[in-house]
């Protein structure tokens, strides 16, 4: 088994959700890459977009991804949904550990945000029902080029949160 795991793919497919679930499976710890780098920070992440900006955002995004690698323990990462787009972090990735791509639907992602999912989310905030899904369609677009770098591919949508997360634990054993 690979001693880094990172999750990605778009916001609301379940990386965190999967990613804890997961982690118990394996007896491995469990980091949000949000989270770490709102410590970092000491801002939350919308805080961060508003007073710093995205490209602030994307390079402290990858100075904690590259923190969390030097780590010596077995973890599972629950990487936010750009950070494979940017700063080098799916390559940094693929030759650290074992990215997953969850996989799911731009129509199944507008079903499963909720409104504090979408305050949350600075790139998200502010759209309507149409607005998100033409968004959300038109970022898996742009983004799937570097999320299909990843070594599998594990549909989201498909089964409960153990489920996809044994999924994951089947595809690692075989891979």
């Amino acid at each position: 088994m690979p001693s880094k795991i990172f999750l990605v793919g778009m916001p609301g497919c379940g990386k965190s959700t999967v990613g804890k679930v997961l982690a118990e499976q394996l007896a491995y710890r469990f980091l949000d890459l949000d989270t770490l780098i709102e410590e970092q920070e000491g801002l939350t992440v919308p805080q961060v977009f508003e007073q710093r900006g995205q490209t602030y955002f994307r390079e402290a995004e990858a100075k904690a991804l590259r923190q969390v690698a030097n780590r010596t323990e077995n973890l599972v990462l629950a990487t936010g949904g750009g950070a494979p787009c940017f700063c080098g972090n799916m390559a940094f990735m693929v030759s650290q550990g074992f990215p997953i791509y969850l996989s799911l639907s731009p129509e199944k992602l507008v079903a499963r945000l909720t409104a504090q999912d979408l305050q949350a989310r600075p790139l998200l905030r502010d759209k309507s029902p149409a607005e998100l899904l033409r968004y959300l369609s038109d970022t898996v677009s742009q983004r799937e080029k570097f999320y299909l770098q990843a070594a599998g591919v594990v549909p989201a949508g498909e089964g409960s949160v153990p489920e996809v997360a044994q999924k994951i634990t089947q595809f690692l054993r075989t891979s």
